[in-house]
C-alpha cells in the first residue's frame, strides 16, 4: 500500500492479490480517505473512529466498514490491535455487478440481533484472510480472493442500504482541489497557516472555501490543521522520549504548549505526559518506532487472538489437498565420486557432565553407539557443583575428580572421547555467586581468584593425563565457555572475558602445548560476528589463537536479528526462570536453508579474518532452542536432520546436534512423555523419529556419487545407497510463533508446501547381476514413536510393555526384495511430507 500524504491513501496492489490485508496497533491517524472500501476488525483494545460527523467507539471483536471516499479519523487506545482490509474500487467494480452505487452500513457495534450470524461469518472470513496472509499456502491468492468475494456477497445481501444525506463521499470533481489544499497543509503545518493564503491560491473567497472544506472533510479548517499537527507531534513525542513536550509542541506548529495540551486531551482524554508514560514500554527497542500513526507490536500475539475466530474441525486438522511433486534424474553409479569423511559423526552432545552419570542417559549413549556410532561427546558443566570437583575449607582449595573419572571411564568404554566445555564456575570459586543459569544451577560468574581458576585447570588436566595417558588426553578438545556474548552466560565485560580466556589458554598450554583449546562457543549471527572479530584481534595481539572454532546455531529470528538484549534483559530479572526466557524464542526463521546459508556466511568471515585453517565445529545445533517445542517429537525432525546433514556433508569438522536425551536439567523435568523436548530420545529411552533418521544416515557409504534436491546417492561397503527425504518447512504463521493451532496429539498443522514427493531415479552404470534391495522408511505409519503413541491413545502414563511397544514402533519399516539388473535400475521413492527413506542395493554372489 502506498500512501500519498496522510489525507488520501491511494491503495496500490499487485495482480496476484488486488487488496491489502494488514495488522496494526494504531496510535492516531488523522482525517483521510481512500479510493477503496476499508474494513476494520478490532482484535484487542478499543478505538475511537469518526466518519464524517459521526463518532463512535469500537471494542474487541467489532467490525466496521468505511465506504470508499468517506473521510474518517482513527484514534487508538492502549494495547489495541486491529486488522485492516483495504479493497480498491477497481477490484469491487471488476468483480461485483451493480456495485457502483452501493453503500454499506456494516457496523457490529450498532447492528441488531438479526445480523449477528452474518457478522460472525464475516469475522471468520476476515480471520481466515489474516491467517492466510502469514501462512501463505500454494494457492494463497486464490483462497484470499474467494474469501473476500464471500465477504462482499454477505455485504450485498445483508448490509447494503441507501447512503444518508450529507454523508457522501468526496466528489470526484473536487478531488484535485482537495489534494492541493491538503498537500499545502502537510508542507506548511509547522508554520502559522491562514485560510486566506489557500483561498488566494485557489482563487476562491474565504467564506466559500471554509464551507467547501467543512462539507468535504467534515471538519472546519482549523480543526483539521490541528489534527495534522497533533499526529506529527505524537509521533515525535513517542520516538523522542527525552524531548520536552513544550519543545515538541512548538516544533509542530502549535503556538504554545497549552494549545497542544488542549488539542491532545480533546483527542485522547488524557494528558500528553500520561500518554507518554503509558506507551513508554513499547519504545524499549530503537527499531520499534512510531510511523504513520501505527505502533510496532508482536504479530504472534495478534495471530493468537485471530485463532479464536477460526472454526476448525474437532480433530484440529484442516482439509488438506496435497499435490504431488515429481522429480526425475539419471545418475551414473559407475563414477568414482568424492570421498566422504562424514564429519557429522564426529560429535554428539548431552546436557551436563553430571547427566552422563545417570543410568538412563548412559543407556541412551550405549544405544546411540550401537546404532549410529559417534566419535566424541560434548557437554556443559564439568566443574559444576554437582560434579563435586572443587571446594574450599578455611581458604584452602580441595579437588576431587572421582565423578569425572566415572564419567570419562564410561564414555571411553563405549568409544566416545570427551569434548569438554571448560565451564561453568564452581560456586565457591565464583566472584558473584548470585549469577547462575538453568533449573539445576550452573554458575556463570568469572572466578574470584584467577590464580585458583588456573590451578583448577592445571590439576584437572594433569589428573586426566595421569589416568588416561598424555596421548589420549591431547586428542580431546576443550571448548572454552558457552556463549559469552550473552549476558546470561557471561555477566562481565568483553575485556574481562578476553582476559579470562587468555589466562586459561596459558594455563592449558603450560600443561601441554599439544592440548587443543577452542574459542568460546558462540551463536552465529550478525552481532556475534562483531564479537568474534574483537576476540580474534585480541588473540593475535596476545599470542593465544584457539586451536579450533566452536559455533552454535538456532534459527530463531530473535537471535539472527541481533536481539540479544531481549534475552539479557529477561535474565537480569531475578524472578525469571530459564523456561520463561526460552519461551521468548518461539519464532523461527522462514528460510528453510538458514543453516546452510549461515555456515557459508561464517566460513566467508573466517577466510576474511585469515583463520579458515582452524577446524570449525558446530557444537550445538537444532531447529529450536525451546525445550517445549511440540514438533521436536514428530516426524518433521527426521526430515530436518536428514536435510541439513545431507546439504552440509563435510562442510565443517563436526555437527553436534543439541541434544541426545530429553533428560536434560536445564529446565524442570516434564511429566509428559512427548513434551517437545530437544532430545533425539524421549524418556524411558524411546527413540524419536529424529534418532531413527540418524540410524539411516549411519548406513551411507563413504563415497558421494550424486546429490540433488531431496536425495543423496553414495557407495561403500559393497553397496549403493540412496537416501531421500521430503522436508517441509514451517509456514509463515507458525514461524512467527503462533502455535495456537497445534496441541499434544495434533502437531502437523504448522507446515507449508506439503506435497507428496515422487522421486524417479534412473540408476545407470550398475554391473549386471542379482542384487538385494533393502528399503528403510521412516514415516508417520512406521518409524515415528510419537505417531505410534498418538495412535495408541496418547496415554499420560506408560507401562513397561508400552515402552517396549513404542521402542519397536520407532524402527523404520523394512522391505526386502531381490532384483535382477541387466542395464540399469529405475528406482522410485514416493514420500509423504516429512518422510525419510533409504534404499541399500547390494550385489549377491
Amino acid at each position: 500500500m502506498k500512501m500519498r500524504k496522510s489525507i488520501y491513501e491511494l491503495v496500490e496492489t499487485t495482480d496476484a492479490l488486488p487488496f491489502d490485508v494488514s495488522l496494526h496497533s494504531v496510535n492516531y491517524v488523522p482525517s483521510h480517505w481512500h479510493n477503496s472500501v476499508e474494513i476494520i476488525f478490532v482484535l484487542r483494545g478499543s478505538l475511537e473512529v469518526t466518519v464524517g460527523h459521526r463518532q463512535q467507539t469500537l471494542s474487541e471483536g467489532d467490525v466496521k466498514l468505511i465506504n470508499s471516499g468517506h473521510v474518517h479519523e482513527v484514534i487508538g487506545f492502549h494495547n489495541n490491535i486491529i486488522a485492516t482490509f483495504l479493497i480498491p474500487d477497481t477490484f469491487i467494480k471488476g468483480n461485483i455487478r451493480g456495485v457502483e452505487q452501493a453503500y454499506f452500513e456494516c457496523d457490529s457495534s450498532t447492528a441488531g440481533k438479526e445480523l449477528r450470524p452474518a457478522l460472525d461469518r464475516i469475522r471468520q472470513l476476515l480471520a481466515e484472510m489474516v491467517q492466510m496472509t502469514y501462512k501463505r499456502g500454494e494457492v494463497y491468492e486464490l483462497e484470499m480472493r474467494i474469501r473476500m468475494l464471500s465477504v462482499f456477497s454477505i455485504l450485498m445481501q445483508r448490509f447494503r442500504t441507501e447512503e444518508p444525506e450529507g454523508e457522501g463521499a468526496i466528489k470526484e470533481k473536487y478531488m484535485d482541489r482537495m489534494l492541493r489544499i491538503i498537500n499545502y497543509i502537510e508542507e506548511h503545518y509547522q508554520e502559522p497557516i491562514m485560510l486566506q493564503e489557500i483561498a488566494e491560491q485557489e482563487f476562491l473567497s474565504v467564506p466559500y472555501l471554509s464551507k467547501f472544506f467543512s462539507e468535504q472533510i467534515g471538519l472546519n479548517f482549523q480543526s483539521f490543521v490541528s489534527g495534522v499537527r497533533l499526529k506529527n507531534a505524537v509521533d515525535d513525542m513517542l520516538n523522542h522520549i527525552e524531548m520536552p513536550i513544550s519543545e515538541i509542541a512548538l516544533r509542530h506548529g502549535f503556538p504554545n504548549s497549552k494549545s497542544f495540551y488542549t488539542a491532545f486531551k480533546n483527542r485522547y482524554h488524557i494528558t500528553p505526559n500520561e500518554y507518554r508514560r503509558q506507551y513508554n514500554p513499547v519504545m524499549d527497542k530503537a527499531s520499534e518506532r512510531i510511523s504513520q500513526g501505527y505502533f510496532a507490536f508482536n504479530r504472534a500475539s495478534a495471530l493468537g487472538i485471530i485463532n479464536q475466530y477460526l472454526q476448525r474441525s474437532q480433530s484440529g486438522q484442516e482439509l488438506q489437498v496435497a499435490g504431488t511433486k515429481v522429480m526425475t534424474q539419471a545418475i551414473d553409479l559407475s563414477k568414482k565420486g568424492r570421498q566422504l569423511r562424514h564429519t557429522w559423526k564426529n560429535l554428539i552432545t548431552i546436557g551436563k557432565a553430571k547427566e552422563g552419570l545417570h543410568e538412563d542417559v548412559q543407556n541412551q549413549l550405549s544405544y546411540l553407539q550401537q546404532h549410529c556410532p559417534f566419535r566424541e561427546v560434548r557437554f556443559h558443566g564439568i566443574f559444576d557443583d554437582s560434579m563435586m570437583v572443587y571446594r574450599e575449607e578455611e581458604g584452602r582449595p580441595y579437588y576431587n575428580f572421582r565423578f569425572i573419572d566415572q564419567l570419562f571411564d564410561f564414555l571411553l568404554s563405549i568409544g566416545l572421547k570427551p569434548f569438554i566445555e571448560l565451564g561453568f564456575m564452581p560456586s565457591e570459586l565464583a566472584a558473584e555467586q548470585g549469577k547462575s543459569v538453568f533449573y539445576i544451577p550452573s554458575y556463570v560468574s568469572g572466578p574470584s581468584s584467577m590464580e585458583r581458576w588456573c590451578e583448577l585447570l592445571d590439576r584437572f588436566l594433569r589428573h586426566c593425563m595421569n589416568r588416561y595417558g598424555r596421548e589420549e588426553v591431547e586428542g580431546w578438545k576443550l571448548e572454552f565457555w558457552n556463549e559469552p556474548e550473552l549476558a546470561v552466560f557471561w555477566p562481565g565485560t568483553v575485556d574481562e572475558y578476553n582476559e579470562f580466556y587468555l589466562q586459561s589458554y596459558r594455563a592449558v598450554k603450560r600443561v601441554s602445548d599439544r592440548l587443543k583449546i577452542g574459542a568460546p562457543g558462540r551463536i552465529i549471527s550478525t552481532e556475534t560476528a562483531a564479537y568474534f572479530h574483537n576476540f580474534i584481534t585480541f588473540c593475535r595481539e596476545h599470542g593465544c589463537l584457539p586451536d579450533f572454532l566452536p559455533i552454535h546455531f538456532y534459527p530463531h529470528e530473535d537471535l539472527l536479528e541481533n536481539d540479544h538484549r531481549k534475552l539479557e534483559h529477561l535474565y537480569k530479572l531475578s524472578d525469571t526462570s530459564f523456561r520463561v526466557v526460552m519461551e521468548q524464542f518461539v519464532s523461527i526463521s522462514p528460510n528453510p536453508d538458514i543453516l546452510r546459508d549461515m555456515l557459508a556466511q561464517e566460513k566467508r568471515m573466517l577466510r576474511e579474518l585469515g583463520v579458515s585453517h582452524l577446524g570449525l565445529y558446530l557444537t550445538e545445533w537444532n531447529s529450536t532452542a525451546y525445550h517445549r517445542e511440540l514438533t521436536n517429537d514428530t516426524l518433521y525432525k527426521a526430515a530436518y536432520i536428514t536435510k541439513n546433514i545431507a546439504e552440509n556433508l563435510d562442510s565443517i569438522e563436526g555437527f553436534g546436534y543439541w541434544v541426545l536425551s530429553d533428560n536434560i536439567e536445564e529446565t524442570p523435568a516434564s511429566e509428559q512423555l512427548f513434551h517437545g523436548g530437544l532430545g533425539l530420545m524421549a524418556q524411558h529411552g524411546i527413540p524419536k523419529a529424529a534418532m531413527t533418521a540418524y540410524e539411516l544416515l549411519a548406513k551411507l557409504g563413504d563415497r558421494l556419487l550424486a546429490q540433488g534436491d531431496s536425495y543423496i546417492v553414495t557407495t561403500g561397503r559393497g553397496s549403493y545407497q540412496v537416501l531421500s527425504y521430503n522436508y517441509c518447512h514451517f509456514d509463515d504463521l507458525y514461524a512467527l510463533g503462533d502455535n495456537s493451532f497445534i496441541n499434544a496429539t495434533n502437531r502437523y498443522n504448522g507446515f507449508k508446501g506439503e506435497k507428496v514427493v515422487k522421486l524417479e531415479l534412473d540408476l545407470q552404470g550398475i554391473p549386471p547381476g542379482k542384487y538385494r534391495m533393502v528399503t528403510y522408511t521412516v514415516s508417520r505409519e512406521q518409524g515415528s514413536s510419537y505417531d505410534a503413541w498418538v495412535r495408541m491413545g496418547a496415554p499420560d502414563d506408560v507401562t513397561e510393555e508400552d515402552v517396549v511397544y513404542l521402542t519397536a514402533a520407532s524402527h523404520p519399516r523394512k522391505h526386502i526384495r531381490e532384483v535382477e539388473i541387466e542395464s540399469g535400475l529405475s528406482y522410485i521413492s514416493q514420500l509423504e511430507p516429512h518422510t525419510v527413506e533409504l534404499m541399500v542395493l547390494t550385489a549377491l554372489l
